[in-house]
């Protein structure tokens, strides 16, 4: 499976992020699977002081521009785009934030976010309502699951998808610049991958606001693709038989359903 990650910086506006991500995918596309766009790739919420400005931008899945438009590009590339979206909720001015599988006639969301960033000086949880569902799918012989950035730091979430059998774990971010985060994204996302020998397939923004770093991590927790600090577009091949093999040497997965229960509540 050939995934293709975005990296890039987007802003408050949907329709100026929309040509953005159409304009880099659409020039620098070659063959990916599945193509997959940062958190906040939409809107990028940190920009704004008042959750009912982020609400006003919001959209239904079901008559989403924004996401009909990505649907044109994937089905012109016959790919699958993994976007990230600002879904309108009936309880405003909170959205949820919610990756989406969006291919050529089939817009699914798959995951909205679980751990909301209520840190630091930051409340997520004033523009976003927390989901409690993991979520996943399956593209040939890969299961696929969902996180989204600050669910790095949970690794009850990705043990709970490597019990249920998933091999690879795509992780849309936003990671803010500050002391030491590119280092610290980078350990969590190898010890996520490491400890439940899983892929790691990990697209964040950059520029002034956001850490950048991409990239993928294989099962035994090493990062092969680094996409540095510029924008950038990358295609990398998985390979379904190195989970295979790490699972076979370093079987932690199965020895810890022997001992643990891994539950979501």
């Amino acid at each position: 499976m050939v995934v293709g990650i975005v990296q890039a910086y987007f802003n408050k506006s949907p329709t100026d992020n929309l040509a953005k991500a159409s304009s880099i995918i659409m020039k620098r596309f070659r063959e990916a699977d599945i193509v997959i766009l940062p958190e906040y790739s939409m809107v990028n919420p940190f920009i704004f002081l008042d959750s009912a400005e982020v609400y006003g931008l919001s959209e239904d899945i079901s008559s989403s521009r924004y996401l009909i438009y990505l649907e044109k590009i994937a089905s012109k590339l016959n790919t699958i785009i993994v976007a990230h979206f600002i879904e309108r909720t009936n309880i405003p001015p909170l959205t949820k934030n919610t990756s989406v599988l969006v291919s050529a006639n089939k817009i699914i969301p798959v995951y909205s976010k679980m751990h909301l960033f209520d840190v630091y000086s930051y409340r997520e949880s004033d523009f976003f309502k927390s989901s409690a569902a993991p979520g996943d799918s399956y593209y040939k012989n890969f299961k696929l699951s969902f996180t989204i950035c600050y669910d790095l730091r949970f690794p009850e979430l990705f043990r709970f998808y490597a019990t249920k059998g998933t091999d690879t774990v795509i992780v849309q971010a936003g990671w803010v610049k500050g002391p030491l985060k590119e280092e610290i994204l980078d350990v969590l996302a190898s010890a996520r991958a490491h400890e439940s020998t899983v892929c790691i397939v990990l697209a964040n923004q950059t520029g002034d606001m956001f850490t950048g770093r991409s990239g993928v991590f294989n099962p035994w927790g090493y990062k092969e693709l680094d996409m540095d600090f510029d924008e950038r577009y990358a295609e990398y091949t998985l390979n379904i038989e190195e989970v295979e093999k790490a699972r076979s040497a370093l079987p932690v997965v199965h020895q810890a359903v022997e001992r643990w229960e891994v539950k979501i509540r």
